[in-house]
């Protein structure tokens, strides 16, 4: 039961209420904070390690996976390997019934010695044909000997011409008949070997070193071959050097390279870390769901033999590291000084440091230097590479014209990255150009920004900064700051006294 309360106490506590809300709304006076009552917190340049680093996921997978199949039709009649047994090159894991192909092999033979006969019977042919072939020519010659001592009619030599005629066109037959025997027994013996080879093949055994890691068929079940060879099983050469095959998302695929450093874990062990390395970074893209993703394959050490096939690996790849560099917190990138309240005045000597580089880079900087910074070539060469810049950009500029207000500022810089392409390629080789391409990556990702630092009564200055690369809680500092500067990474107005 729900015990009843006194309608006194309702009414007391509604009016305190009340008179608590026309306090604040009409006799509160105002607060006595004044412009600059506030605390910050800093954040200071530190020598470190900053590094970017890729998230992905895939499965985990044997250096080396052989599918086992059976290239001829037939019931398996034996299994001598199953899941997880130790092969070697060579070893019997099954067996398909021969009965079959052991007849075949014995038809053949029998085919075989059949042929052998009747090439021994065209031997004997060619023999008689040629003992009729000689005593025809005999007989002939002395025919025509007494043909022409006018001994004999004229008929009787052309009987004689016709029957030698008739000796030799028996012995050219016999002799054919003879290449057809070796033709026929040579067919015969190709069909033995073919039928000897699916004989063999009834014999399964293992082509490599492995474990067996699936097996498909059971003894009793029978195999077609018809279309297709069917998998009898899969096996891992060598679970001790696995590979994983890792999806990652396009935006991140930049900066991966070969021999990039990646650790990953696995949910069956999921307080321990792997290490691995990337091997290899394929072309091919696939989509799905209009994501774009690329296999970047990293090879690891498996010698416990813990991670198995088919675990899904979830990875993190360095792709990018400094070491020993000055670092900032990166909230001290993203902070930004509220609108009044705080005085905020410029770095005078920053500016002019600004006007300088802008001028310097309104002079046309020399943009090989840059490019060729990272690179040990002889003078001669890079001589050579500016000249040949040098003139390509005056092409571009002098096709352009003097176009005014229509001036495509845009193609312009397309033209001339094309040939500075081309110049690049004809100049340098393959790994020379990975190492510009490397450059021109690490600086197309470096940006000036804003930071805040304290110089007391409240007041903070602007000091623009160079900054590189991010690993999302430190971020790279290039130029404009040293090792010891403190910035501002958060501003807390003070409360109201009262």
């Amino acid at each position: 039961m729900i015990p009843k309360i006194d309608k006194k106490i309702v009414y007391g506590l509604g009016g305190l209420v009340a008179l608590v809300v026309f306090w604040a709304v009409f006799l509160r006076g105002p607060g006595t904070a004044k412009p600059g009552d506030f605390t910050l917190e800093t954040a200071t340049v530190e020598r470190g390690d900053v590094a970017r680093l890729v998230t992905a996921s895939g499965a985990v997978r044997a250096l080396t996976t052989v599918e086992v199949g059976s290239q001829v039709s037939g019931q398996i009649v034996e299994l001598d390997a199953d899941f997880n047994s130790q092969v070697k090159e060579g070893d019997i894991i099954a067996r398909i019934d021969p009965q079959t192909f052991e007849s075949r092999v014995a038809s053949a033979q029998a085919d075989i010695a059949s042929a052998r006969a009747s090439l021994d019977v065209q031997r004997a042919n060619i023999k008689s044909a040629e003992a009729s072939f000689a005593q025809s020519e005999k007989d002939y010659n002395r025919v025509k000997a007494l043909y022409d001592q006018d001994a004999i009619a004229k008929s009787a030599l052309e009987d004689a011409e016709r029957s030698l005629a008739v000796a030799k066109a028996a012995l050219d037959v016999s002799r054919a008949q003879l290449r057809s025997s070796q033709a026929t027994l040579t067919q015969r013996q190709a069909a033995l070997q073919s039928a000897q080879l699916d004989l063999d093949r009834t014999i399964i055994r293992s082509p490599i070193d492995g474990v067996v890691i699936e097996r498909s068929v059971d003894v009793g079940q029978t195999v077609a071959a018809s279309f297709s060879a069917p998998i009898l099983f899969q096996i891992a050469q060598d679970l001790g050097d696995i590979r994983i095959d890792a999806a990652v998302v396009e935006s991140d695929i930049g900066g991966i390279d070969a021999g990039d450093p990646a650790t990953f874990k696995v949910d069956a062990y999921p307080n321990e870390t792997f290490k691995g390395t990337v091997e290899q970074v394929r072309l091919a893209s696939e989509t799905l769901s209009n994501v774009v993703t690329y296999t970047v394959v990293i090879a690891a050490e498996n010698r416990s033999g813990r991670l198995l096939p088919g675990m899904t690996a979830n990875v993190e790849i360095t792709a990018e590291k400094r070491e020993g560099v000055l670092r900032l917190a990166e909230s001290a990138v993203r902070f930004r000084p509220p609108s009044d309240g705080v005085t905020v005045v410029s770095d005078v000597a920053d500016e002019d440091n600004q006007d300088r580089r802008g001028r310097r880079g309104g002079a046309g900087g020399n943009q090989a230097d840059m490019m060729l910074a990272g690179l040990d070539i002889d003078a001669a060469r890079k001589e050579k590479i500016q000249t040949e810049m040098q003139a390509e950009m005056e092409k571009v500029r002098a096709s352009m014209g003097d176009a005014g207000a229509t001036f495509d500022r845009a193609g312009m810089r397309e033209k001339i990255q094309s040939r500075t392409d081309k110049v690049l390629r004809d100049n340098l080789s393959r790994d020379e150009l990975a190492i510009v391409q490397k450059t021109l990556n690490e600086r197309a990702a470096q940006r000036r920004v804003d930071l805040y630092q304290p110089v007391g009564d409240g007041t903070l200055k602007t000091v623009s900064v160079s900054i590189g690369l991010s690993d999302g809680q430190n971020v790279e500092i290039l130029r404009g700051a040293e090792e010891g500067d403190a910035f501002v990474t958060r501003l807390t107005v003070a409360a109201a006294d009262n």
